[in-house]
């Protein structure tokens, strides 16, 4: 079993507040790479970010607020 960080890659957003907007993803749902896996916001741009690797969502770590480069926002069972 591998467990895996989801972690909120370099998106190239100018906005130093970028918040998490929603997961598009359930805990327990089985994801592929480069599925569409959650959504953050800046100012007035969405961003939708693909999953880098393919898993089961095993659990969420945020699901509100602000959010930074490089943050675990979750974790993927690769296993």
């Amino acid at each position: 079993m591998s467990i895996i960080p989801i972690k909120l890659p370099p998106l190239g957003m100018k906005s130093e507040e970028i918040h998490f907007g929603v997961w598009l993803a359930r805990v327990g749902e089985r994801v592929l790479p480069g599925q569409e896996l959650y959504e953050v916001e800046a100012d007035k741009a969405t961003v939708v970010v693909d999953a880098e690797t393919g898993g089961v969502l095993e659990s969420v770590v945020v699901s509100e607020g602000a959010v930074h480069e490089g943050d675990i926002l979750g974790y993927l069972n690769a296993g």
